[in-house]
């Protein structure tokens, strides 16, 4: 027992959640943020052909930006869609560190679904590097939408104060398709958003 104070200390600087419970994602996150994108895709590639969501996350990032690989807007979106539908319920999934245990790579899951899901959004809304597609942009913006319930969702880097995606953003993503939308368009959207879910989408 004498070790118990030592343990509990630990606990509380590591989160129980362990001290590294994403192996991985924090050298990659330090790598690109030095714009040393190469070596932080060596990190990010493996893991992501692994099915690791925080790094299938940041593949897309890569590709939808053109950072460390050529530009791909359909890569990116294969990558996004990978890591979208990766939701699991609990506090592993959902980033919360006392007392949450769950496998490693797969901490804070849930809020890497969302940024996707944002991403997803966007793409479909622009049409850059992919037909624009209205209903679509629609169905993830709404999904995501509701999804954060008001809250902003954490994206990356603690050790750099953190990144968000806002969600006055969120909104202004969906109130934007909406409006280049027609009548039509938009009844039918808010028809299939109905029964929808991020799993369904081709």
């Amino acid at each position: 027992m004498k070790h118990a104070p030592s343990l509990i200390l630990l606990c509380l600087l590591g989160g129980c959640a362990g001290l590294n419970p994403n192996p991985g994602e924090r050298s990659a996150d330090v790598f690109w943020d030095r714009y040393e994108h190469q070596k932080a895709l060596e990190i990010i590639r493996p893991r992501a052909e692994e099915g690791i969501p925080w790094a299938q996350l940041r593949l897309g990032v890569a590709y939808e930006l053109g950072k460390g690989v050529e530009q791909d807007h359909e890569e990116a979106l294969r990558w996004y869609k990978k890591v979208a539908v990766q939701n699991e319920s609990g506090p592993w999934a959902n980033g919360l560190t006392v007392g949450a245990v769950g496998r490693a790579g797969y901490f804070n899951q849930n809020s890497d679904a969302m940024v996707a899901q944002f991403q997803i959004a966007n793409i479909y809304l622009k049409g850059e590097g992919v037909p624009k597609d209205l209903t679509k942009a629609y169905l993830w913006a709404n999904h995501v939408f509701k999804a954060s319930a008001g809250h902003d969702v954490f994206f990356c880097c603690e050790f750099s104060g953190g990144r968000y995606i806002m969600q006055v953003h969120i909104k202004e993503t969906l109130e934007q398709t909406e409006r280049e939308m027609t009548a039509e368009q938009r009844e039918k959207a808010r028809d299939l958003a109905a029964r929808w879910q991020p799993n369904t989408d081709p």
